[in-house]
């Protein structure tokens, strides 16, 4: 397919996917609120690019299923099958050819859950790439900061729970099944618990020492009706520049090179 073709098709399928999740859902559900799953979308494409570079594999296929693959999130635990089918039918409408439709739709059928060793190489990619943005790093992190947020816990109970919730991360390195997926994983997971433990020791202080990590996450908590990191992202920034410390700068850039999908 001509590459400009190519771009013309992926902004425009760009534009459908912020019209359908930007505002889905319109209110708490689940692990999800509004905006989540467009923004989750966008950092998984960005992942799944990178890991298919490493592993071979096609970046065309990869790059639409990556957008794609949660265009029917809203039906809930089938979404994988039946997004796939929509997936199908949007690409169908742009006079796709049909080996390209055939092999996307494959991609984003077994997406949750489905992928083994034998499945093709941007089958694994998808997998892995929506699994590790989910569960592993910092991005992770921010998420499970949110949810608690949400369901109403405090900031203290949240942190001293992530001692629980670092273990069932771990768990799920034997789902991955791509090279590149492990790789980033591991290397995630290093990360995660680093900035764990910073958080904990920035809790274990003094009241009246309110410094930077407290300030982080108590902003990104307060954040949680309609929390985006994007949006979040530049008072992240400020808090780590006015006195944040080495590690919350550090914490500041790995979240943008997760979110970019470079890490």
């Amino acid at each position: 397919m001509d590459t400009d073709v190519q771009h013309s098709v992926t902004q425009r399928i760009e534009q459908i996917i912020a019209a359908r999740l930007q505002n889905w859902p319109p209110q708490w559900e689940g692990f999800h609120w509004p905006g989540y799953t467009y923004e989750h979308t966008m950092r998984v494409r960005n992942l799944a690019l990178t890991m298919a570079g490493t592993e071979g594999a096609d970046p065309h296929v990869v790059g639409l299923a990556a957008l794609l693959h949660d265009i029917s999130k809203s039906v809930g635990k089938d979404h994988a099958h039946v997004g796939a089918d929509e997936a199908a039918r949007t690409l169908h409408a742009f006079k796709l050819p049909d080996d390209l439709v055939q092999r996307v739709h494959h991609v984003i059928y077994t997406h949750s859950g489905e992928n083994t060793r034998e499945h093709p190489v941007e089958n694994r990619v998808l997998g892995d790439a929506d699994l590790i943005d989910a569960n592993f790093g910092l991005v992770a992190a921010w998420r499970f900061i949110t949810i608690r947020a949400g369901r109403g816990g405090a900031v203290e109970e949240t942190i001293a729970g992530m001692n629980e919730w670092l273990p069932k991360k771990d768990e799920l390195m034997s789902l991955l099944r791509s090279d590149a997926g492990v790789a980033v994983a591991r290397e995630r997971s290093t990360a995660m618990h680093r900035f764990c433990t910073s958080l904990a020791d920035a809790f274990a202080l003094p009241e009246e020492r309110n410094n930077g990590m407290k300030k982080m996450v108590a902003y990104i908590a307060a954040q949680y009706e309609r929390a985006s990191l994007s949006a979040q992202m530049p008072e992240i920034r400020r808090l780590a520049e006015s006195g944040g410390g080495s590690d919350m700068l550090a914490a500041c850039n790995r979240l943008e090179e997760e979110m970019a999908g470079t890490r």
